[in-house]
């Protein structure tokens, strides 16, 4: 089943944005729709899958400004 995120969500350690599709089984499919963190996806082709993890770039965290090391 085809599913859209609807807010972020990770598994195993990778971030899916809101707007991710994902292509999986229909009862997790199902659970997250019955969580609110998805929606089923009409008409939206899914991301690729790689044995069975969908390959979205994870969210990299933000630099600071500051450096960390004193001057």
């Amino acid at each position: 089943m085809n599913i859209e995120l609807t807010q972020p969500h990770t598994h195993a350690g990778e971030i899916y944005p809101p707007g991710a599709t994902l292509d999986l089984p229909d009862d997790a499919a199902r659970w997250l729709i019955d969580k609110g963190v998805a929606r089923a996806a009409s008409g939206v082709a899914p991301n690729p899958v790689l044995d069975g993890m969908v390959d979205v770039p994870a969210v990299q965290p933000r630099k600071s400004d500051k450096p960390n090391r004193k001057e």
